[in-house]
């Protein structure tokens, strides 16, 4: 029980070996590899232009509230209240610095996203390659088994071993052949037989008298219980006699 066990568990084990060493398996996990790359880097390429669309957003509200303030600090000063244009100024350096701060994110956030775009389309570039190079590896693989199969079919197949076979098997069927003739022969109708055998020698009578230059002579078959009687009769009168008295003997 033990040993079939361990044997089981072999078996097992060298089937998953063998199923990961197997080409076609070993291409589509690549290949699904790399499209699991690609739809990853397809996301942080549309998370850096989100970003970056994010970052353009804050820095024109930055310059609006600038502005904003920049009107506000010369209202104030039309107003001749300095204090509060002092305030007003302030706030609009405040909306500067970050006006400034956004831009120099806003610069390397988009070289992130060209860089991101670029290595996005190689990626995609290759995986059109690998699928395009998948492909013909594994007709490849199909092709080559095919071959390693039909060969060894062909080790195991000989053109002389099947005509062996065939020779045996005609000789089975002549032997077949042999008795359903014998079998019929001695089933046929012995009678048949017997008429076609007194026609034949009626017909061989009349060609040697023809050989001879006399006349046909006529031929009457008599059957008996066992077998027929072929006689040959000259003249009428010597078989109508016979019949002539015995009919007076009768009467």
């Amino acid at each position: 029980m033990f040993s079939r066990l361990v044997t089981l568990i072999k078996a097992f084990f060298n089937s998953i070996m063998g199923k990961m060493e197997d080409p076609t398996m070993m291409l589509e996990q690549t290949y699904e590899d790399l499209q699991s790359n690609l739809i990853q880097v397809r996301q942080a390429v549309a998370q850096a232009i989100a970003t970056e669309k994010q970052l353009e957003q804050q820095l024109k509200k930055n310059q609006e509230q600038a502005a904003t303030w920049q009107n506000r600090a010369t209202l104030a000063v039309q107003q001749k209240n300095d204090d509060l244009a002092r305030q007003a100024l302030q706030r609009k350096q405040q909306y500067t610095q970050a006006i400034h701060d956004l831009e120099t994110q806003l610069k390397q956030q988009r070289e992130l996203t060209t860089n991101l775009r670029n290595k996005l389309q190689d990626l995609e570039n290759e995986v059109q390659k690998a699928y395009t190079k998948k492909q013909v590896l594994i007709a490849r693989d199909k092709a080559a088994q095919a071959t390693v199969k039909a060969g060894e079919i062909l080790s195991k197949t000989t053109a002389s071993g099947a005509m062996s076979v065939m020779e045996k098997m005609e000789a089975k069927v002549s032997e077949r052949e042999a008795k359903a003739a014998a079998l019929h022969e001695m089933g046929s109708d012995n009678l048949d037989t017997k008429f076609k055998t007194w026609e034949g020698q009626a017909d061989i009578e009349a060609e040697l008298a023809a050989l001879k230059g006399e006349p046909a002579p006529s031929t009457k078959l008599i059957v008996e219980e066992k077998e027929p009687v072929l006689i040959e009769v000259q003249d009428a009168e010597t078989v109508e006699a016979p019949k002539q008295a015995q009919a007076e003997n009768e009467g």
